[in-house]
């Protein structure tokens, strides 16, 4: 069989995601110290796929600069900008020159997945009697989900777009194709959708009419994120960090050290316990605690006297000072977090700088569900415990509070002693007005 190549759809702003997305494009954003779409391309690459095709859009200069040629991940990648956003099919079919006459993976470039994932629909395409291959994952509610309605053999007979109720079942499109070349053809026939936009859905439903066998794979077994809210970074974050060699630190379980040290220097008096990273050049000053599983990016000083607890990832160049707590939480690079302060399930963006006493809430006093206002839409995130979301150059001052679900724009000023009850918006100055008042006796 001709060798795999694989497009990757990648030009998406990813809105839902802001204030992360107001600087960088969605397939920039980090998880665990590297950016989701390198995840993609490095598992794309143990599966024996060195051919791929980025079609980007917004912010394509930062996707371009990083991953340029694609030599240093031991791939090929060349670009096709979408100037137009006219549905899913559309950006499909602009990878038509790319994959020529042989068949090829088309993956939605906001996922991040279990590198196994792309194994089983390759696999299940070599076994041939299939056209096509579906990924698939089953989802406790259908009714927000494109959902495939399979025969008793496995192979696709209808596609719902979130249907009423689950007499349909519950097996979710996962967003991972492999195509032969005649899709193409059945791109070219599909109409204009309702909303104004040609889709790959219907370009499928197409294909059926067509006679054409699209085998259906689950892959419910395996870690998959279709990454469109900021808590779905931490989750998959986790997932990467717990791969980690060794166990984690929990409540009543401290392991021993297990330093993977690329070039730090420890001082004496840190306390490690689990499995920690650290990156070239990164200090651990006398009095620090550290609780793995735990990244530390290059060029970072910690200490002294802080704590870094379970499933922390910390950029370059990132700093974090006496009697600071993190725990959970993503800091990317050249962020400040210098002293008294407490940061708890939350993605704090690049060049932040947090004032001595900030804390984030990362629980409400009922401890119910913490919600959060996205797009002008209330979302319940499901999570009893998330911080605060702050994009990238952000400036704190001193003894800010910020409350769980919270977000701070890129580039916003919040003053002193304020309490932030609601998202800031970005390039803003919000702070809470105080009356001095002079009392005599």
């Amino acid at each position: 069989m001709t060798k795999l190549k694989a497009v990757i759809l990648a030009a998406g702003e990813g809105k839902r995601l802001a204030p992360l997305t107001d600087t960088r494009p969605k397939p920039i954003i980090p998880i665990a110290g590297k950016p989701l779409l390198q995840h993609t391309i490095e598992a794309l690459k143990t599966q024996g796929i060195e051919e791929i095709l980025l079609i980007v859009g917004y912010r394509k200069e930062q996707v371009i600069d990083y991953f340029q040629e694609g030599l240093q991940f031991g791939v090929h990648i060349s670009y096709i900008e979408q100037t137009e956003f006219l549905g899913t099919g559309h950006a499909a079919n602009l990878a038509k020159d790319f994959a020529g006459p042989d068949p090829f993976l088309l993956i939605y470039g906001d996922l991040f997945m279990d590198s196994a994932i792309y194994h089983l629909a390759i696999q299940k395409f070599q076994e041939g009697n299939c056209d096509g291959v579906i990924t698939a994952k089953q989802m406790p509610d259908p009714t927000k989900w494109g959902i495939l309605k399979t025969d008793v053999e496995g192979y696709l007979e209808q596609l719902i777009e979130k249907p009423s109720d689950d007499r349909y079942g519950n097996l979710a499109n996962a967003g991972v194709y492999l195509f032969d070349p005649s899709i193409f053809e059945s791109i070219h026939e599909t109409p204009l959708s309702s909303r104004g936009e040609y889709e790959l859905t219907e370009s499928i439903e197409i294909h059926l009419r067509k006679k054409k066998k699209f085998a259906v794979v689950d892959i419910s077994a395996h870690f998959w994120s279709d990454v469109g809210h900021p808590w779905q970074l931490l989750d998959a974050t986790k997932h990467v960090i717990e791969m980690l060699p060794g166990d984690p630190v929990t409540k009543t379980h401290s392991p021993p050290a297990q330093v993977i040290n690329h070039g730090g220097k420890i001082e004496e008096g840190v306390t490690i316990h689990g499995t920690v990273v650290i990156g070239k050049n990164t200090i651990l000053k006398s009095g620090t605690y550290i609780e793995g599983p735990v990244i530390l990016g290059d060029n970072c000083t910690i200490g002294p006297n802080s704590y870094l607890r379970p499933y922390t990832c910390l950029g370059n160049g990132c700093k974090v000072g006496n009697g600071s707590e993190i725990k959970g939480s993503i800091i990317m690079d050249k962020t400040a977090i210098p002293h008294l302060s407490y940061v708890g399930d939350s993605i704090i963006g690049e060049n932040v700088n947090m004032g001595c006493g900030t804390i984030t809430a990362n629980l409400r006093l009922d401890k119910m569900p913490i919600s959060m206002q996205i797009k002008e839409k209330r979302v319940n995130t499901h999570c009893k415990k998330l911080g605060t979301i702050i994009g990238d150059n952000a400036q704190l001052g001193i003894q800010v509070s910020i409350m769980p679900g919270k977000t701070i724009g890129a580039n916003a000023y919040v003053g002193s002693n304020t309490i932030v009850n609601e998202n800031v918006p970005a390039d803003s100055i919000y702070y809470t007005e105080v009356q001095n008042k002079t009392i005599s006796k």
